[in-house]
């Protein structure tokens, strides 16, 4: 950064003596010292046993600081979730979410379905898709994984047998029967709503 303003002071000498010898005598800019700064800032806010990994990688700044952003969000998102509300699952496995419907929050929705791939697990951006058969119309939603409108995941049931690919979307093309999932609220035991009459909307 220094060499290309010295070039630039350069060459407006002529027109701009005073601008010019300013922008020589000038220190270049401490970009390295500020991300330097933002990225300890976000290793001290990581749990005790993450901090060790962000601070060897705190030599690459570029992509150290996205990285500790996303771990201290994930943790933190995971901290308020119970486990024995989300269930673990795999792309195949019968999947039913329990979420917050974004146009009418006084009410929980079920949504369930074939887990056709799972994206970026690990990250604040990850996510996953769901497939099913309703009424005779195939649907498929993708939820965040790490949304706050998720309340709770189910895993309804695993495949016979685990398939091979990570991505499932062959099943666009089968028969609706080997996509259709069919559960009932009384039989998945969601969390109870414990949300104030603010948080609803009423």
């Amino acid at each position: 950064a220094g060499g290309r303003m010295n070039i630039f002071a350069r060459r407006v000498g002529g027109l701009l003596p005073q601008a010019s010898s300013a922008v020589l005598r000038a220190p270049a800019a401490p970009l390295g010292e500020m991300l330097t700064c933002g990225v300890k800032g976000l290793v001290d806010a990581l749990p005790a046993h993450r901090r060790g990994v962000a601070s060897v990688q705190g030599a690459n700044l570029r992509g150290n600081l996205l990285e500790a952003w996303n771990m201290r969000e994930v943790d933190k998102t995971k901290a308020t979730r119970k486990k024995e509300h989300f269930d673990d699952f795999e792309p195949g496995d019968s999947v039913a979410v329990r979420y917050i419907n974004p146009f009418n929050p006084k009410r929980l929705q079920t949504f369930s379905g074939i887990c056709l791939e799972i994206r970026r697990p690990n990250t604040w951006g990850g996510s996953f898709v769901l497939r099913n058969h309703i009424e005779g119309y195939a649907v498929e939603q993708q939820f965040p994984i790490y949304s706050p409108l998720i309340k709770a995941i189910r895993k309804v049931a695993s495949p016979n047998k685990r398939p091979r690919r990570a991505k499932l979307f062959y099943l666009r093309n089968r028969a609706p029967r080997e996509c259709t999932v069919s559960v009932s609220d009384r039989d998945l035991n969601w969390p109870p709503d414990t949300r104030t009459k603010e948080e609803r909307g009423e």
